[in-house]
């Protein structure tokens, strides 16, 4: 496992951690951020323009069609205090889908970005990349992640590469109300390494969140997969957040999913790691049966709830190419009672994914 010893900070440690890293003016940190309506879009970057480092930052702003005037006034607000925070930054919007209703956002952001970092040298100088997935779509958090992996991962004086994250938790995560497209999609460059002709046997592992039912259904739908293995915050903060999770998804696990108790996964609700390792172990003794087979195989992760435990299955996705299958926001609606404007400090968490702590910097093997 690339991250099986990874250098990660959860809750109270985190800001301690930024402080510590960044407290030296050589250091020079680019900041990468989404700049949408999120209650939890700058907390994170409040806290990284504070210390003494250099800093530059590229914010991304997502747009959707139809928004309403609420959401575009608050994403505007964000906008305006994280270029506040980072004088020196560009705000880049992102169009998530084309005129036909295609989902573009993913091949856009990494042509954008690869511009500006790579055949531009916009990485010059920089010693951190910090990847704030906190406001970002998986559509767009997952591309920009894998393509700066590749990038920095074969470059032996490389910046590092650090993942953060206001998760929030259920309270504040659940609040956001979204309109789904009708299929599934993959992020740009996580369809997975299966080879054409393939029909593989295949494991879904989603993690369930109550406010997106109605996405899974068009996963399951889709995917039609052979096994389901869906993944449960536990231990959590909410003492009964298993026991609702099972009531509200009670007949997709018993019929439509056909689930057996023994194939629920558990990981801890705000420890990225956790999840990562679980998932990798997973797939790696899977893939070894099939492979004595001579049957082709394939895990499929979903990771559509937390934010926290989304990191866990990137690292695994970047890690052994697998598929990643979620089900895009066409648009965003403001919640019923409102935004819950609670960013809990304790709930942050960071991720360093390669550099300077790890024996071999950068090199393709923390």
């Amino acid at each position: 496992m690339l991250w099986l010893d990874g250098v990660s900070h959860r809750g109270p440690e985190v800001e301690p951690f930024i402080r510590s890293l960044l407290g030296r003016p050589e250091r020079f940190v680019l900041y990468i951020a989404g700049a949408g309506f999120d209650p939890r879009a700058s907390h994170l970057a409040l806290i990284v323009s504070k210390t003494p480092a250099r800093r530059k930052g590229i914010f991304l702003r997502e747009n959707r069609p139809e928004p309403e005037q609420e959401l575009l006034d608050r994403a505007q607000a964000n906008e305006d205090s994280l270029r506040k925070a980072f004088p020196d930054s560009e705000v880049i919007p992102i169009e998530i889908f084309d005129k036909d209703y295609a989902v573009v956002g993913g091949h856009r952001v990494v042509t954008e970005l690869r511009r500006r970092l790579r055949d531009e040298n916009g990485l010059e100088g920089i010693t951190d990349v910090i990847v704030d997935m906190s406001a970002m779509s998986i559509g767009i958090s997952f591309p920009i992640v894998g393509l700066l992996f590749e990038l920095l991962r074969t470059c032996t004086d490389g910046p590092n590469l650090h993942v953060v994250a206001a998760a929030g938790g259920p309270e504040v995560e659940t609040a956001i109300v979204a309109e789904h497209a009708e299929n599934y999609q993959n992020p740009w460059g996580f369809k997975g390494a299966r080879s054409p002709g393939d029909t593989p046997v295949r494991l879904w592992i989603p993690q369930l969140a109550n406010p997106k039912k109605g996405a899974f259904g068009i996963l399951f739908e889709e995917l039609d997969p052979a096994e389901t293995c869906p993944v449960f915050p536990f231990p959590a903060r909410e003492p009964r957040s298993v026991e609702l999770l099972l009531e509200q998804f009670g007949d997709e696990l018993s019929r439509s999913w056909g689930v057996d108790p023994r194939q629920m996964l558990y990981a801890a609700e705000d420890d990225p790691l956790d999840l990562y390792r679980t998932l990798t172990r997973i797939h790696v003794s899977r893939k070894d049966v099939y492979d004595l087979l001579g049957q082709p195989s394939e895990t499929v992760l979903s990771p559509i709830g937390s934010k926290a435990l989304a990191i866990g299955a990137l690292l695994a996705a970047m890690e052994h190419a697998l598929p990643v299958a979620y089900v895009e926001a066409r648009r965003f609606e403001v919640p019923p009672a409102g935004f819950n404007e609670n960013v809990d400090p304790d709930r942050f968490v960071h991720v360093w994914v390669l550099g300077e702590v790890y024996p071999h910097p950068n090199s393709g093997s923390p």
